[in-house]
């Protein structure tokens, strides 16, 4: 058989078959990378194909114990309907399941609990029919995505997508399973975790975390986010609330989540502002300070590094690295970099080393991914002397600049989204974190995250209060 085009490879092959009034007609299904054929046999050009886009869907009919019956292809804007063995079409749809809009989704699931919300999206725990098994199901809102009259947050959306299908295969990063797109909502399903996100599992020990136990979590992050960087990819808001636990107080598992502000790094970016407040590179912020600037903006990974390295202030010390009452100080601190810089006692000098290296001012110096691994790994390194002194020690003309955006906020954290532009003029808003909550003693996850998590009551990031919402129900 020749394939029309050799670069895109054939994956999976069946017989389909299309009912007519008086006589069926079968037909050859082809799955290749990019496109699905279908043809009367394997010598005759493809009668109907599809391309295995996020901008097309596919529909399926179920029957009633919730087993594939039938599918449909949109074809001169008209559904047509093919039906096979049910075995070979739920074989098919694992081959597709990331890379096209699946409607349908409640012929799969049960729709359960909300376990997450933020500013335009819900998570809802759901259960495959068949395998009884959980997964979290983020709902992103249809009014959201086109009240913009441009497509800048559809774009953004499948671009989330196009980094998790990048990304599926790694053990320390969230996987995405499928994508469905519903009346009222679209639909990313993801593995289900049992754990708390990272920032709670630090707040709730009451002790100090043990050197083996922030090894076993920093070496985690360093290899899911080298993984990220070595497919081009930058995160742009590595923070504690964006790592969950596999399983409940189990740190053997953990899982880099929230893709949403996450980019391909490509010559092409554009500086915008986006993060959150006491994690954002310094570099990020001296560049809004400095945007009339005529160099070329250049962006790099080492962004994701120093969230990191905040991140492990925080596990060494159970302390904030940036300390503020105001929005105007905790900024002006995370922009100058401003800390006092100290061994910090009970751990050894490489984690130090590793600590320091990773919040260090100067991108350009600043601990990668395999540097702080390889410290890591290092059984004999040499002694360093810290002081009480900032890490800022280069001239802002040396200085990188690297682009942030985002239109949502998270609402727990008391600075609000409002004040940050009032008092400093950033046409874009932030991610905020969970060291505080409102005065109604409730937090939200920010637009596109996930927090799966089935505990309710004080644990819990919703209150029992809260229902799923019509607008969020898995369309029947």
């Amino acid at each position: 058989m020749e394939i029309e085009n050799k670069s895109n490879k054939l994956i999976f092959q069946c017989e389909v078959i299309r009912k007519h009034l008086l006589i069926d007609k079968h037909y050859q299904l082809q799955i290749f990378e990019n496109k699905i054929m279908i043809r009367e046999n394997l010598e005759h050009p493809a009668k109907y194909e599809i391309d295995l886009s996020v901008k097309n869907q596919l529909d399926w009919k179920h029957s009633n114990d919730h087993k594939i019956k039938e599918f449909g292809i949109k074809y001169y804007n008209k559904t047509k309907w093919f039906t096979g063995q049910s075995a070979q079409m739920h074989q098919m749809k694992t081959f597709i399941q990331t890379k096209i809009f699946m409607s349908g989704i409640s012929g799969f699931y049960s729709s359960h609990d909300i376990i997450g919300s933020g500013a335009s999206c819900k998570v809802i725990l759901i259960k495959d029919y068949i395998t009884n098994k959980p997964y979290a199901a983020k709902c992103i809102s249809k009014d959201y995505i086109k009240k913009k009259r441009t497509s800048d947050r559809f774009d953004r959306l499948v671009n989330e997508i196009e980094i998790l299908r990048t990304l599926k295969s790694h053990q320390n990063i969230i996987k995405l399973n499928e994508i469905f797109e519903g009346e009222n909502s679209y639909y990313l399903v993801f593995d289900y975790l049992d754990g708390e996100n990272l920032h709670k599992f630090i707040k709730n020990q009451s002790y100090q975390i043990p050197e083996n136990n922030v090894r076993t979590i920093l070496q985690q992050l360093l290899l899911g986010i080298r993984k990220c960087h070595q497919q081009n990819i930058i995160h742009r808001d590595m923070k504690l609330e964006n790592v969950m636990l596999s399983k409940a107080n189990s740190i053997d598992n953990i899982k880099i989540i929230d893709f949403g502000l996450a980019i391909f790094n490509t010559p092409d970016q554009t500086f915008a502002l986006c993060g959150t407040p006491g994690y954002i590179a310094p570099e990020i912020l001296n560049y809004e300070e400095n945007k009339f600037k005529t160099e070329k903006f250049s962006y790099t990974p080492q962004i994701d590094m120093f969230g990191i390295g905040v991140m492990l202030y925080r596990i060494m010390t159970k302390q904030p690295l940036f300390t503020a009452d105001q929005t105007k100080e905790l900024i002006h601190k995370n922009q100058k970099c401003i800390y006092v810089k100290h061994t910090i006692s009970l751990y050894s000098n490489i984690l130090n080393q590793i600590l320091y290296g990773l919040l260090e001012f100067n991108p350009k110096k600043r601990l990668t991914a395999d540097q702080a691994l390889e410290l890591l790994q290092t059984q004999q390194f040499n002694q360093i002397t810290l002081r009480n002194e900032s890490t800022r020690n280069i001239h802002l003309h040396d200085e990188f600049q690297i682009p942030f955006y985002n239109d949502v906020i998270q609402a727990p954290y008391l600075f609000p989204n409002r004040k940050i532009k009032k008092d400093f003029y950033f046409p874009h808003s932030y991610h905020l974190n969970e060291d505080r909550v409102n005065k109604y003693g409730k937090s939200y996850l920010p637009s596109f995250s996930i927090k799966p998590s089935l505990e309710f009551g004080k644990h819990s990031l919703l209150d029992k209060s809260i229902q799923v919402p019509k607008d969020f129900i898995i369309e029947q």
